[in-house]
């Protein structure tokens, strides 16, 4: 059972289908070695990534995180062990917790897992606005020359003539 004498408020960040998401995680003591680091990342009570004294341990991983979760090894040392989770899919969401042990400290963080927006193309076929504005222009064209030709426009006579 772990217990904790420290824990931060849940944040919430938004992934989508297929992508990757970073989930931050660190320490407020950066006077520990690497060595003496235990950091255990937990979703549904299921283990998705251990980092026992400062090497990282896929034993008891479960399958679904097998090759999609990592973190920053070269990282350790500044305190950073924030957990990239790749390939995203939806059942994925949920709360994850650190437990960095040597602070008996952690901290949830809320991954919401979203379909990726369909980006809207034109393609080749022509855009609406592009369209009419075109057309307003021919049909302006199509009077000024329909009106000059049949006398629409008046010559001024020139002053002194």
């Amino acid at each position: 059972m772990l217990l904790s004498t420290e824990m931060s408020l849940q944040e919430s960040i938004v992934g989508f289908i297929g992508d990757s998401v970073v989930l931050e995680c660190s320490s407020g003591q950066p006077e520990l070695t690497v060595q003496d680091i235990t950091v255990r990342w937990r979703h549904n009570n299921l283990n998705v990534y251990d980092i026992i004294n400062g090497q990282v341990s896929v034993e008891g991983q479960n399958q679904a995180y097998k090759n999609r979760a990592d973190t920053f090894p070269d990282e350790y040392k500044n305190g950073n062990f924030s957990l990239k989770l790749n390939n995203l899919q939806h059942s994925d969401k949920g709360s994850y917790t650190c437990y960095i042990i040597n602070e008996s400290k952690y901290k949830s963080v809320n991954l919401i897992v979203e379909e990726k927006q369909k980006k809207t193309s034109h393609g080749t076929k022509p855009r609406p606005d592009l369209t009419l504005i075109i057309f307003a222009m021919c049909i302006g064209i199509f009077f000024l020359v329909t009106n000059s030709a049949t006398g629409f426009f008046v010559p001024v006579p020139s002053p002194g003539k």
